[in-house]
């Protein structure tokens, strides 16, 4: 699906490291743009959402039910911002209602300072479904050339334009077949093609690594990462929390339709402990933690939160001529933050 207008594309290409993409003040020649005297400064938040609620009604008697209740949250120009959270919790809901696709009950949306309801609002705006649907009949560069044509993207560079955006989802060796024949994956791929067609200012993804192999979803996290680099906002949901992990700034927890955290993964210390195996024999040095456990034959297992009590532990044992049998490093990950809050938070929390 698209959504966007025909902007200034950009020379996106292929590098011994990955794939570059230029900077956003930068064109295809290379030279830069000045902006022309009393242009509007770009807003700072790209997306504001406040209080956005919306229910559905079902079943033969048509109850109620809550689909998304006060989510909240906005997104700087430049990050990426990912909902996580478990199926059913909202996820697509709340892309539907920023979107306008689904109107709220409730709430505010602002997509860089505009309504959202105001189709205005999204003209740099470039949009992939969870469950895209193309004209299968149609080869994939025969999808791109229509979409570029809705897009009005000028004649001369369309052609070019497609090739970059199929060699940007590798994806050029398969622009001549037709959409019936492609795997999940395929369409996945071309899907995201049509979403950066454009070269939109804001990307949203639902569910954009759904049915891709590893390589190609390390692909994918790269043009993602090399898009944010270039200037690109983007907001995308995934289950796939490792992948959240490398790619977002920020990242909200959705549970039961509520966004119960929001929390910056750059900022964020992911807690590094050690754990160490200590031969003791039948001395007691006294030094150790309350909390060591005993592990029997005048063992003790130790664990420590940062690196000065590693040093500290290790120096002392060295000292006191302690045997270290085994040192562990572990490092907590959002898949364990997102299991904790899913089991321990009730309310909304937000932690910034």
């Amino acid at each position: 699906m698209i959504i966007q207008t025909p902007v200034k594309n950009k020379a996106l290409e292929r590098t011994a490291v990955g794939i570059r993409v230029p900077d956003r003040q930068e064109n295809v020649s290379g030279s830069r743009e000045v902006s022309p005297p009393g242009s509007a400064v770009l807003p700072a938040v790209v997306l504001e959402v406040r209080d956005l609620r919306k229910s559905f009604r079902s079943g033969f008697l048509k109850r109620r039910l809550r689909g998304i209740d006060g989510v909240s949250f906005s997104v700087p120009r430049g990050e990426v911002f990912a909902l996580i959270g478990h199926n059913g919790a909202g996820k697509t809901t709340t892309i539907n209602c920023i979107l306008d696709l689904v109107h709220a009950d409730g709430g505010e949306v602002s997509i860089m300072g505009m309504d959202h309801r105001d189709p205005a609002s999204r003209t740099r705006v470039g949009y992939l479904p969870e469950r895209p649907y193309f004209f299968e009949h149609l080869t994939g560069r025969e999808l791109l050339q229509l979409y570029a044509q809705l897009l009005r993207l000028p004649k001369n560079r369309r052609a070019a334009r497609i090739d970059e955006v199929l060699e940007i989802v590798g994806m050029i060796s398969f622009a001549g077949r037709r959409l019936k024949k492609f795997s999940k994956g395929m369409l996945q791929r071309i899907g995201l093609a049509q979403a950066i067609l454009g070269d939109p200012e804001l990307l949203i993804l639902d569910e954009p690594m759904s049915g891709l192999d590893p390589i190609g979803r390390r692909e994918i996290r790269e043009l993602l990462l090399n898009l944010k680099h270039a200037g690109t906002t983007i907001i995308l949901s995934s289950h796939i929390v490792p992948d959240v992990e490398m790619i977002a700034d920020t990242v909200g927890i959705l549970k039961d339709g509520r966004l119960v955290a929001v929390r910056e993964l750059t900022a964020r210390n992911h807690g590094f402990s050690y754990t160490g195996a200590l031969l003791l024999g039948a001395a007691d040095p006294g030094w150790l933690p309350s909390d060591c456990r005993s592990l029997g034959d005048g063992r003790v297992r130790v664990q420590v939160d940062s690196l000065a009590e590693l040093r500290n532990l290790l120096n002392n044992c060295h000292r006191e001529a302690i045997s270290v049998e085994s040192l562990t490093t572990h490092r907590s990950c959002l898949e364990e933050l997102f299991m904790e809050i899913n089991q321990t938070c009730m309310e909304p929390e937000v932690a910034r």
